[in-house]
């Protein structure tokens, strides 16, 4: 497992100089590791160097590695899980017993779901409003036009607090589509936040081919995968 962590080296290298290229500082942005796919073992070697934000995209295979590693690392204190694939309405009871927080919520119909989950159990949740910012019809995500009418009805649910947006770039060699879209990401976090004040704090955004476009454009949240586990 040496290589995690000459991966971690590596990418901490590629975001702090990213961050030195924009003017901006390394606290300024966390990193979730994306375990879809790894198994527990490399896990606990993330984990043990340090990483504690990790993320997930299928409910299913979550629920396999979830509840175990959290006793494992109850002691020393367990990670928070991020779900940040699509989520199904039929599997949001299991979703909010198993994450801390939802980076996936693509409509008002799934907010509407999970807020009804939460307030039969007492509990709140925050959440992140995924905008498909490429405007690709393969991916999940609100429309950038719905976006603020759809958070002032989600902000009225109760239950659910929005922390931010999230998005994915564009699968494409071409920067230049990946940072429009970024940077229309950033310029709806800006409106939002405007909108609703201080609790929205968070730009999930960059993963490890974008990484770079991402920081420049106001990113505060990474999703990295394979620069830190490898090809899966």
């Amino acid at each position: 497992m040496n290589h995690i962590a000459d991966n971690l080296k590596k990418l901490e290298s590629r975001i702090e100089s990213a961050c030195a290229e924009s003017g901006r500082r390394r606290d300024e942005i966390s990193l979730v590791a994306v375990t879809k796919g790894v198994p527990p073992d490399p896990i606990r070697t993330a984990y043990a160097a340090g990483l504690r934000n990790f993320g997930e995209n299928r409910v299913q295979e979550a629920s396999r590695k979830i509840p175990n590693l959290n006793a494992e690392f109850e002691q020393s204190g367990r990670p928070l899980w991020h779900m940040i694939g699509h989520l199904q309405t039929n599997k949001v009871r299991q979703a909010i017993e198993l994450f801390d927080i939802i980076e996936s919520v693509d409509s008002l119909r799934l907010a509407e779901a999970i807020a009804e989950q939460l307030a039969a159990c007492g509990r709140r949740m925050p959440i992140l409003l995924e905008i498909n910012s490429s405007g690709e019809p393969t991916k999940c995500g609100l429309k950038p036009s719905e976006l603020i009418e759809t958070a002032l009805q989600i902000d009225r649910l109760g239950c659910l607090d929005i922390k931010g947006v999230m998005t994915v770039g564009p699968l494409t060699e071409d920067f230049d589509r990946i940072e429009r879209a970024f940077e229309l990401t950033r310029n709806l976090f800006v409106e939002l936040k405007t909108i609703l004040g201080d609790k929205i704090e968070t730009v999930s955004m960059g993963m490890s081919g974008d990484l770079e476009s991402a920081i420049k454009y106001g990113s505060t949240e990474l999703r990295i995968g394979t620069a830190i586990f490898g090809e899966r």
